[in-house]
């Protein structure tokens, strides 16, 4: 479904964001991306979205070079909500959602039944089917951040990219966050593409783990990456880095 070859990436002459980074993501994976501030996961992600190019290499999104890729209702995306989302914005969790078909439909077409039905079933989907006519804002941060999920979930996307999801997000909420991406992957077949700063919930609950700063440094099973921690963190980050437990 993503596949990188030699990717390069700078915002200005002497500062260097991502060095040759080969990755290749499958049909079905849950794969979480992990690294610390200022690695490249967010340019990464935009390279990917086709919003920043890389220099060299090459990029495809379902076989297609991204130059050439069109079919962008096959991919959803959710972004860092809780750093830019303004919640004195005056619109329902059914309107939010409704949005993420204007892509399909155009900006001035009547929403009809077969619409209002996809509507509905991404917001069941993540269980808000009892706060659907409620304000945005009136939300707690997790159920915000089940609306955006519902928003890129109702185009039926076949890859869904989440850039840091759960920012300012509550831990109980974080959990259940986890498990509906779980459940959307498992249950439903979407492809998932998660960047997150929890590595003790990406390495419990994905398939495959990639870790950048700048280079890619580890990408491959959740549980040899457990085995091999200390290690390839260390290397990563430049400096032994101490993992701290949260046992709730």
């Amino acid at each position: 479904m993503i596949e990188l070859k030699h990717i390069n990436f700078q915002y200005d002459a002497k500062t260097k964001v991502l060095e040759d980074v080969n990755l290749t993501m499958t049909r079905g994976d849950f794969l979480g991306l992990v690294g610390p501030n200022g690695s490249g996961k967010s340019t990464l992600i935009k390279i990917i979205l086709g919003l920043l190019h890389s220099p060299t290499g090459e990029v495809k999104l379902f076989g297609q070079p991204i130059s050439t890729f069109k079919d962008w209702s096959k991919v959803g995306y959710v972004s860092q909500k809780a750093n830019s989302f303004n919640t004195g914005f005056p619109a329902t969790v059914y309107e939010v959602v409704a949005t993420g078909l204007f892509g399909k439909m155009g900006l001035f077409r009547w929403i009809g039944k077969q619409e209002k039905e996809q509507i509905m079933h991404a917001i069941k989907l993540v269980g808000l089917e009892d706060l659907a006519h409620r304000n945005i804002g009136k939300l707690s941060g997790g159920q915000q951040q089940r609306t955006f999920i519902a928003r890129a979930l109702v185009s039926t996307p076949e890859l869904l990219i989440l850039d840091e999801p759960t920012v300012g997000v509550d831990a109980d909420s974080v959990s259940r966050f986890f498990d509906l991406l779980e459940q959307l992957n498992q249950e439903l077949g979407i492809s998932l593409l998660l960047v997150s700063h929890d590595i003790g919930v990406i390495t419990d609950k994905v398939k495959q783990v990639a870790c950048l700063n700048k280079k890619l440094f580890f990408h491959g099973d959740p549980h040899e990456f457990v085995q091999n921690q200390d290690a390839i963190l260390a290397t990563a980050y430049g400096h032994h880095v101490r993992i701290l437990e949260h046992s709730h």
